[in-house]
């Protein structure tokens, strides 16, 4: 009994960190609950247009022979909505994303920690992340977005585990089974998942696999959520893609744009316009209007990344004034600390080039500055969206600003220095 009793205090005691973490953000939640007067109800959870396109996609697997928005939206959310409301109705649905809410900014807390050792920057990290609004009042919303950080964290997590096995096959897997899952519900990272099939897979661990053929066998299962995506599309519509969202995405916004400023049109009017016009054509005004399409794509990008929070300013939604300009400012405050760390992201990577036992962090910094990159350079397809398409960056650049003010100002040495690669 008494080794009972040592056990639960020196656990307490390890862990005191991550209790007080966690009593700050439920402490958050509560406050921005009642401050914006939220009801948990189908209305608050369909609130948006594409709210509803995910609902009315989760129906369709009720009628497979029925099409409808599952042309453009992946079956894994809908999924999820299906059946936790089948179970539990949109409580269960809020429960389950205030959960991926916690967890994600748990999973960040203790990549930080493990890689720098340093709690100080652990908490600041995870409050970074806990006190942006709009990732919070998203757990209101059946939107993608809440699920999409969940998995992000998940990654970074697993990736900071095995940092010093990036060569093994356990790293590989892991880390594809995480994107395609991130891909089978936002299609923004299907593109990253045919990067490590088609080029990673064959430049760095084909020679496993050819040592090793069970694994192939595992590569199989990691890619059924594929498989599955293929075959909803085929069988419903009759075409073998995954998904046609990208260049949707594309003619409707960053094209559109370019025709309504040229043509000096309206942009529903361009729109209509250009509605029909083959890829090749696009792609061809495109290259002849190149410096019009490169102005608005940096005008995008820095308008999405300081973007204002939609969905604090949604019409008929929260009375949240003073929130909404809480948000406002620091969307503009995230623009301003990503130039910043430019300079110190180059000076770090190069410094610890030049360190040969420091590869694994050096690693961390290249997977970390590729992913925000990816996203980065995918937001100017869109504009006008408010900030929650550049919101699925967050956990991937609190987790490498971290990485490098650890490094820079070396408080703590890396805690993983010595581990042993398997």
């Amino acid at each position: 009994m008494n080794n009972l009793k040592n056990n639960i205090l020196n656990n307490f005691k390890n862990n005191l960190d991550v209790y007080l973490l966690n009593y700050l953000l439920i402490i958050i939640y509560f406050i921005v609950f009642t401050n914006l007067n939220i009801q948990i109800s189908m209305e608050q959870f369909s609130r948006t247009p594409d709210s509803w396109t995910y609902f009315s996609t989760s129906n369709e697997f009720y009628k497979f022979a029925e099409t409808g928005y599952s042309n453009i939206r992946p079956f894994l959310y809908p999924l999820i909505i299906l059946i936790v409301c089948k179970v539990s109705g949109v409580v269960g649905l809020w429960l389950l994303q205030f959960l991926f809410w916690i967890i994600s900014i748990n999973l960040i807390y203790l990549s930080i920690k493990r890689i720098t050792n340093n709690k100080i920057l652990s908490f600041a990290g995870s409050l970074i992340i806990a006190l942006n609004i709009t990732y919070l009042v998203l757990t209101f919303h059946a939107l993608t977005e809440v699920t999409t950080l969940f998995l992000l964290s998940l990654l970074i997590y697993f990736i900071s585990l095995n940092a010093m096995k990036i060569n093994t096959l356990k790293f590989f897997h892991g880390s594809l089974f995480i994107l395609v899952l991130l891909s089978t519900i936002k299609p923004l990272f299907y593109l990253l998942v045919l990067l490590m099939l088609f080029i990673i897979l064959p430049g760095f661990y084909l020679k496993k696999y050819i040592n090793g053929p069970k694994n192939f066998i595992i590569l199989a299962f990691i890619i059924i959520p594929l498989l599955l995506q293929f075959t909803l599309m085929k069988a419903k519509y009759d075409t073998f893609s995954f998904s046609p969202i990208g260049s949707i995405g594309f003619n409707y916004y960053l094209f559109a744009q370019g025709v309504a400023q040229i043509d000096g049109i309206s942009l529903d009017e361009a729109r209509i316009k250009m509605k029909d016009l083959p890829i090749s054509a696009e792609l061809s005004y495109v290259a002849q209007n190149k410096l019009v399409y490169a102005s608005l794509y940096f005008q995008n990008m820095k308008a999405n990344i300081k973007a204002v929070p939609c969905f604090l300013l949604y019409p008929g939604g929260f009375p949240s004034g003073e929130i909404a300009q809480y948000m406002i400012f620091v969307n503009s405050l995230y623009y301003y600390i990503h130039i910043i760390f430019i300079i110190p992201i180059l000076i770090s990577v190069y410094s610890i080039y030049k360190r040969k036992n420091m590869s694994y962090y050096l690693g961390l910094i290249i997977i970390s500055c590729f992913l925000i990159s990816y996203i980065f350079l995918t937001l100017p397809i869109i504009f006008g969206e408010g900030d929650r398409y550049v919101l699925v960056s967050l956990p991937l650049w609190v987790f490498l600003y971290s990485l490098i003010l650890n490094y820079l100002f070396k408080r703590r040495t890396p805690s993983i220095t010595n581990a042993r690669a398997v």
